[in-house]
Parts: C-alpha cells; structure tokens; sequence
C-alpha cells in the first residue's frame, strides 16, 4: 500500500511540474520580442532617456512623431517602427492596443503627416530592383558548380536570405523538381518548385562535394590551396550575403523581385507568385514588387 502511495505522489508531483512548465512556457512565448524589432526598441529606449520619459503610449506616440519630423523616417520604417513598440509596450506595461481609440486617433494623425508636401518624400521608396532575368541567367551559369547551384535555388524559389541559410538535402524532393523551404516568417514550412536546370545544378553539386542528406544545402567552404573542403553546417545571413554580393553581385532579394517580375510577366497570377516565393500577403507582392519598371517605360519612349 505505502508502494502505491509513493507511485501516486510521484505521478502528481510529475503532473504538477508539466503544467507549472508549459505555464512558463505560454508565458516565455507571449512575452517574446522577435529580433528584428531590437533595432526600432533600442532607438525608443535611447530617446526616452534623452527626453526623460517612462515607457507608456504617450512616449511612443511622442517618439514617433519625433522619427518622422525630425530623423525623417521612412513610411516604411514608421510601420515597421509601430509594430515593434507595440509589442515592447504590451510585454513591458501590459497595455493593450486593441479596441484603443486614442491609438486610433495618434496613428491616423501620424500617418496623415507622410501626406503634406513637407514629409511627402519620406514615402518614396527604392528598394531592391528586379533584373533582367535572362541577363541574370547567364552570369549565373557562369559560376562554379557550388555557387550555381546554389544561386539558381535562391532565384527560382524567391528565398529570403534566412530561408536559405536553413536548407538542408534532405529537404530536396528531386525526383518531384521541389524543395520544402521553412518560411521563418510564417513558422511553416512550404513546398517550393524547381526548374530542372535547377536540380541538374543541385545534383552536380551533390556529387562534387560528397552530400548527405543532413548536410545543410549551403555550408561553408574551407579553402587550402586547390583543395575545397566543404564544411557541413549554418552559415549567417550576413554570411551567405556577402558570397551573393562576390559571385554575383546582387542580393537576395534582386533574385527574389527579379522572380515576381519575370513569373508576373509571363502571366502567373498573384497566388501562384505568393506560392512560389512565400508570401502571406498578396497585397505586399502588389504594392513592394509589382510597380512599373524603368525598362517597361523605356520600351514605350519615342
């Protein structure tokens, strides 16, 4: 009897700590920052120091107000900006912005502000351009069989850089001309198609560098004189930037306009374009990477 009692006040004792951990863990997980909102919060924490003020809406409405009046911030980065201070503000203070009519109020005034002629030029934006895709080609198929291969895969699937870094072989379907890519964006994995130029690459490199299917797709390259050792394992996104910058010149996101322009021009629809590339929002792909190009324009100049 005494042995059964111990068992039942193991089993409670056990029980106990499973709920107490995954209640640290919902915890862990709803006061979460992501990464690329630290940039944006450190400039907000900096100015409340300089201008003596506490964490709280009215700081953060005075803050942006000052990035675009006086640091003349993009309307991009203004965005970017609201959404990083929002979740610093809801994990710090424990406010909330839902339902919020003065929140309402502040960012339609704010927004309002990127309409006067005097902030008007803070809403141009120039971000990557998309290149000629048959230009882009035949560099592309000048490179060695590494950087190729690697090259065509970040083309033809319109990979973010942080997409790329994760690939491994064994996340390529060859056979099927797919590669299941994890979209960081969206917590999910997606299948992705490949052209067959593309996995003639993919498989050249393979046999050239002796892969396996836990080998991550990029790696690194440990270089001796004429002998190349590959090195199996995740490289930056810095990293991985600076070898597209070298081989070709270009970053990944001229591959990834350059794909959206190209698919769009040949007809594909806008699902079928978020599909391939990974986009939540068929509305980002409309408005960041559909506009007009200056080529379009120079075909109709007289």
């Amino acid at each position: 009897m005494s042995s059964q009692n111990n068992v039942i006040h193991q089993s409670a004792f056990l029980n106990r700590k499973r709920h107490q951990d995954r209640q640290q863990e919902i915890i862990a997980f709803e006061n979460e920052i992501p990464l690329a909102y630290q940039s944006d919060i450190r400039a907000y924490q900096k100015y409340l120091v300089t201008t003596d003020q506490a964490t709280s809406k009215e700081s953060m409405y005075d803050f942006l107000d000052y990035c675009i009046k006086e640091q003349r911030i993009k309307s991009s980065t203004f965005e970017k900006r609201i959404c990083a201070l929002k979740r610093y503000i809801i994990v710090e203070t424990q406010n909330v912005f839902q339902n919020d009519a003065d929140f309402k109020r502040e960012m339609k005034y704010l927004r309002s502000l990127f309409k006067q002629e005097e902030y008007s030029k803070q809403t141009i934006r120039k971000g990557k351009k998309a290149l000629p895709m048959d230009e882009l080609m035949k560099k592309i198929n000048k490179l060695s069989i590494r950087a190729k291969a690697i090259c065509l895969v970040n083309l033809i699937t319109g990979n973010r850089p942080s997409e790329m870094v994760r690939i491994q072989i064994k996340d390529f379907d060859l056979d099927d001309l797919s590669v299941n890519v994890y979209l960081k964006k969206q917590k999910i994995y997606e299948e992705k198609r490949l052209t067959l130029d593309t996995v003639m690459a993919i498989q050249e490199y393979i046999k050239k560098y002796n892969l396996h299917p836990e080998d991550y797709f990029i790696g690194s390259i440990l270089s001796n004189g004429n002998h190349e050792k590959y090195i199996s394992r995740e490289i930056s996104t810095r990293a991985y930037l600076n070898d597209l910058k070298k081989w070709t010149g270009f970053t990944a996101y001229n591959f990834r306009k350059t794909l959206v322009s190209d698919m769009h021009e040949r007809g594909a629809d806008l699902a079928t374009i978020a599909k391939q590339t990974g986009h939540k929002s068929i509305k980002t792909i409309n408005d960041h990477y559909l506009k007009v190009s200056n080529r379009t324009v120079d075909k109709f100049l007289p």
